[in-house]
C-alpha cells in the first residue's frame, strides 16, 4: 500500500472529508463529530450561515428554549459518538446547524474543545 492510499485510508476512518478547498470538522466536548468539505461553493462562512439561519428559523422558539434544544442534540450526538453508534448523514447536518447556531449564541466558544476548524488543502 502506497503512503498516498495510507493515508486516504486513515482520514476516511477518522471521516475527515476533504473538498477542492479542504475541509472544516466540527467538535464537542473535545470530541471530533462531523467534517464537511470546502469548495468553491461550499465555503466556511456558508457552513456558517446556516447556525444564523436556524436561529431565525426558530424564532417561534424563546432563545432559552432554542438553546436548551441545540445542547440536547448535540448531547445526543456526542452520547452516539462516544457509545460508536451510527451517526447518519442527517444527524451530522442537523449538528453542524446547532454547534454553529451555538456559537453565533455566544454559548459556546470556538476554542480546543467546542467548535470548529478549517484545514485549508494544502499546495
Amino acid at each position: 500500500m502506497l503512503f498516498k492510499d495510507y493515508l486516504r485510508h486513515i482520514l476516511r476512518l477518522f471521516m475527515i472529508r476533504q473538498g477542492s478547498k479542504g475541509s472544516v470538522t466540527f467538535f464537542y466536548k473535545g470530541k471530533l463529530i462531523s467534517s464537511f468539505p470546502l469548495t468553491e461553493k461550499k465555503t466556511l462562512e456558508r457552513y456558517l450561515y446556516h447556525g444564523e439561519h436556524l436561529i431565525i428559523q426558530s424564532k417561534e422558539f424563546n432563545i432559552k428554549q432554542q438553546i436548551n434544544i441545540y445542547t440536547l442534540f448535540c448531547n445526543k450526538i456526542l452520547r452516539k459518538k462516544n457509545n460508536k453508534e451510527k451517526i447518519n448523514s442527517g444527524d451530522h447536518i442537523y449538528f453542524m446547524y446547532c454547534i454553529t447556531a451555538l456559537l453565533r449564541l455566544r454559548i459556546l466558544d470556538n476554542d480546543a474543545e467546542n467548535g470548529y476548524l478549517c484545514m485549508p488543502r494544502k499546495k
